[in-house]
């Protein structure tokens, strides 16, 4: 998986629809979701907007201090012990910005070529909102399927789901599945802000790696996180001015990363939606610091309005570059109070 795809998953999915390895299909493997444990189920379960995830608990009554029990506590004096202060409590800030670039309904289909053949398809949509944590979430869903002619080679039909925070901006829960000629794979990553944990866990069968399965949890720094997928709506929210350099946090794979995004330039091109002036960014990703170096560099065109939609992506793969093109859009509607 390159670097790319850790900040942004477009190029992880255009290497895929570019390699050409032929092999016999796996068989299924089973889902993950179903199997976690009770108390991850309960606190990151998806529902529809409007249910409760967790069933509403009545508050106490303070109780009434007496005089006898006020007498006592002055007779305590000096050897009272000192009162431990409650810790503040956990605010979420609202992060979105002045106009909402994400828009429930939308739906955005590009063409991946490679080596001037159509591989396959890659689309994005953004479904109802939905609720996690008694929050309401963004679901956003992307699919790439390979073209006939690339089933020849290597057949794939891989599935990216993330449940992003409306008011937050950050991802709640990352479910990323494969179904490709040498592997299947299903993948499940839950991020709990309050607690600055994440939780992994990833099951995989590979024609040569055979069976695996990593199941951990651990720290992280930051507690607004985004995932491989929602990192790039992340990106369509942010300002992206000439010449700036924008970096926020990216748990995938079990690590947290940084992704660092550079405003390299702005041009016309012919989209969809007529000539649009577009917003050209490099991302890449830094592990402790360090920029990862890949073999070339990645560039993902934007519209430079108010939708951010992607037009165009490019990525270097270990044969040539792959390239995908915007051949439909889908507006959709506001969200509810914008």
């Amino acid at each position: 998986m390159t670097g790319l795809s850790r900040s942004l998953p477009l190029a992880a999915t255009l290497a895929l629809l570019g390699a050409c390895a032929s092999s016999s299909r796996l068989g299924d493997i089973q889902p993950l979701a179903k199997e976690l444990p009770a108390e991850l189920q309960k606190k990151f379960e998806v529902v529809e907007r409007g249910e409760k995830t967790t069933p509403a608990v009545s508050p106490s009554p303070s109780p009434i201090a007496t005089k006898r029990a006020v007498d006592k506590k002055r007779r305590r004096g000096k050897h009272a012990k000192a009162s431990i202060a409650a810790p503040p409590p956990f605010v979420i800030p609202d992060r979105r910005p002045k106009v909402n670039p994400v828009w429930i309904g939308e739906r955005q289909v590009l063409e991946v070529t490679y080596i001037g053949i159509k591989a396959g398809e890659f689309t994005l949509d953004v479904l109802p909102v939905k609720q996690v944590a008694d929050r309401p979430v963004y679901h956003l869903r992307a699919n790439a399927v390979s073209s006939s002619m690339m089933n020849l080679f290597y057949s794939l039909n891989d599935t990216l789901e993330s449940f992003w925070d409306v008011t937050g901006l950050f991802s709640h829960r990352f479910h990323l599945v494969l179904d490709e000629t040498k592997q299947k794979r299903d993948a499940l990553e839950l991020y709990d802000p309050e607690a600055k944990k994440a939780f992994y866990w990833n099951r995989r069968n590979h024609v040569d790696k055979g069976n695996t399965e990593t199941k951990e949890t651990f720290d992280i720094q930051s507690p607004f996180v985004q995932d491989s997928f929602s990192a790039l709506y992340y990106v369509r929210t942010l300002p992206l001015e000439d010449g700036k350099v924008y970096s926020f946090p990216v748990v995938s794979e079990g690590k947290e990363w940084e992704a660092v995004v550079t405003v390299v330039r702005r041009e016309d091109m012919d989209t969809p939606l007529g000539k649009k002036r577009c917003v050209v960014i490099r991302p890449q990703t830094r592990f402790q610091g360090v920029i990862k170096q890949e073999k070339g560099d990645s560039f993902i065109w934007l519209t430079d309005d108010d939708r951010r939609f992607i037009v165009r992506l490019e990525a270097e793969v270990k044969v040539g570059s792959v390239s995908a093109r915007l051949t439909s859009v889908e507006p959709g509607e506001k969200p509810d109070g914008e």
